[in-house]
């Protein structure tokens, strides 16, 4: 259904990504037929040794062996089902999914946003690290390092030669005024702590 210059330019895969695909499909096809005595067969003491415990009462490998024909052949049941269903309902009626969808909306919403798992990791992990990290950013690099470093170095030395230079107006008195003051203070400090 898609348009001219869309189909224009599908084409099958090069050999260079068939041969691989090939070679998998052949192993996966008949490795199960190679290993199977190593695996599940009379020589699986050996192979698996201690890796896997297999009791002699309770054999669940051996118990694998013998499920019924039902059990073995309910993959193969289930994967036809899904491409009968699939061409039943994008080729021979095309309406079917956009029909189930309206009639199952919070069921195709829920399937369709991969059952909010991205929201509900966004939840609980992604904004708590983005707290934290803004919390560090601002509280411990903000205030801490840089208000007690050369933030507040800088900020605290600006606030000291603001407030000295207003004490130095230029006025003789304001100086006379300041050096009495201090002396004042000096004699008060004197007389306090040396005379006893």
């Amino acid at each position: 259904r898609a348009d001219h210059e869309t189909m224009h330019h599908v084409h099958e895969s090069p050999m260079v990504m068939i041969l691989p695909l090939v070679v998998l499909a052949i192993g996966a096809v008949f490795a199960g037929m190679i290993g199977e005595h190593s695996f599940v067969g009379a020589g699986r003491e050996a192979f698996w040794r201690d890796s896997i415990l297999v009791l002699k009462p309770h054999d669940s490998i051996e118990g694998a062996e013998h499920v019924p024909a039902i059990i073995s052949l309910l993959p193969l049941i289930m994967a036809l089902a899904g491409i009968a269903v699939a061409w039943l309902s994008y080729i021979y009626r095309p309406g079917i999914p956009a029909a189930a969808a309206r009639m199952f909306r919070p069921v195709y919403l829920f399937l369709l946003n991969k059952w909010y798992f991205d929201e509900l990791y966004d939840f609980i992990f992604v904004r708590g690290a983005l707290l934290v990290g803004f919390g560090l950013w601002k509280g411990g690099d903000g205030v801490v390092i840089d208000g007690l470093g050369p933030d507040g170095l800088v900020a605290t030395t600006q606030r000291a030669s603001v407030g000295t230079s207003r004490l130095q107006t230029g006025y003789v008195y304001h100086y006379a005024f300041v050096m009495l003051i201090g002396v004042v203070l000096l004699v008060t400090w004197y007389l306090a702590f040396q005379v006893r």
